[in-house]
């Protein structure tokens, strides 16, 4: 990981916000072996049988590539340079425990192509004797594949954007756990009606019209900030917020375990409960309003949402608290809502002393 790099990028609300990189950007890894076929279409409905991209029993689905072209992958290629990607890219203080988290450095380290294959054999091959090889790493392969082999609109994800944005076990230093399958598995029955295949369930809008994958993704998004409180909630009361908790209370187990964190805790477990399920996310916020750590921080979430143009970060609000039963009044954040409504978007709170962080998985 490289020194953090001021990188320009622009969010503009009544202000320009300036985006700080937590990690220096690095260029995305090539398929390899893979399939090429025809450029991507436009981002027409999901359903739409005029669709090539979609994924199969024996293809975790279709690519998008920089160039524009669909890259077709089978199971074990894409394991393979998903597994790649997060050993090229991890943090430093993950690398002394990397064995624990599931990868096997031996063969990383000689750069051996095998290698990053052989991570499941070594996983089949040694979790009896300690465990220490299956780490997180296995699910967290297994559960972005599976999203992947699920969900329609990962169809329309850019390869890149999926690598660092969903594959990645991490936000940032929270402490590493195992929440993928558990989020996986909570939401499941929530987004039942999403999955494939499309003859049993064919996603429709008001006017009657296929969805498409953006107005999905919008819809899908909100679903979950509105119910993945009550759902992870403890004897029927739902995950609140409560202030000054980071980083006690920072991991997603840990937010589910008390029922509660800060914004920061809150916006990781948002973030991974989106990537659980194919959608692009990461954090955002500021480490100090107008420069002052003594003036407090915020952290929030932002959703990558594709387009015809390559696609768009959109941020939201995680919205706790809401309980059970009160889903339809609560009117939870989302991403079609006016992006000045928030209570921290003025033109004071930003008036070029405050500087906005989002988070990456990606290094040189």
């Amino acid at each position: 990981m490289g020194v953090p790099s001021l990188i320009s990028g622009l969010w503009s609300c009544y202000v320009n916000f300036l985006v700080v990189s937590a990690f220096v950007v690095a260029t995305p890894v090539a398929a390899a072996d893979a399939a090429v076929v025809s450029p991507a279409a436009p981002l027409h409905a999901v359903g739409d049988s005029s669709n090539s991209c979609d994924s199969n029993s024996t293809h975790c689905g279709c690519w998008i590539g920089n160039n524009g072209n669909g890259v077709y992958e089978k199971f074990d290629e894409a394991r393979a340079n998903m597994t790649k990607y997060l050993w090229d890219n991890m943090m430093p203080y993950d690398v002394p425990k990397a064995r624990t988290l599931g990868f096997n450095p031996d063969a990383y380290q000689a750069s051996e192509r095998n290698g990053h294959q052989s991570v499941s054999r070594a996983m089949t091959e040694q979790a009896n004797v300690d465990g220490l090889s299956d780490g997180i790493l296995n699910s967290t392969l297994y559960y972005s594949l599976l999203a992947k082999t699920l969900y329609p609109w990962t169809d329309y994800i850019p390869r890149s954007k999926y690598m660092e944005y969903v594959v990645s076990y991490a936000v940032v230093d929270e402490p590493r756990s195992d929440h993928r399958p558990l989020l996986f598995d909570a939401l499941r029955e929530t987004l039942k009606d999403y999955e494939r295949p499309y003859d049993k369930q064919i996603k429709m809008n008001a006017k009657g019209q296929i969805q498409t994958p953006q107005a999905q993704i919008k819809e899908v998004v909100k679903l979950i900030n509105t119910r993945l409180w009550s759902i992870l909630g403890r004897d029927s009361k739902p995950i609140v917020f409560k202030a000054g908790l980071t980083p006690r209370i920072y991991d997603p187990l840990s937010v589910i375990a008390y029922g509660h964190s800060s914004c920061t805790g809150l916006a990781i477990l948002l973030v991974a409960a989106f990537r659980s399920v194919g959608i692009p996310a990461r954090m955002a916020g500021t480490p100090a309003w107008y420069g002052q750590p003594e003036e407090g921080n915020h952290s929030w979430v932002e959703v990558f949402v594709p387009d015809d143009n390559g696609g768009k970060w959109i941020f939201l609000e995680p919205s706790p608290g809401i309980a059970e039963g009160d889903e339809d009044k609560a009117n939870a954040d989302d991403l079609d809502r006016d992006p000045c409504k928030p209570w921290f978007c003025t033109a004071e709170r930003f008036n070029g002393s405050t500087k906005v962080i989002s988070t990456r998985f990606t290094k040189d």
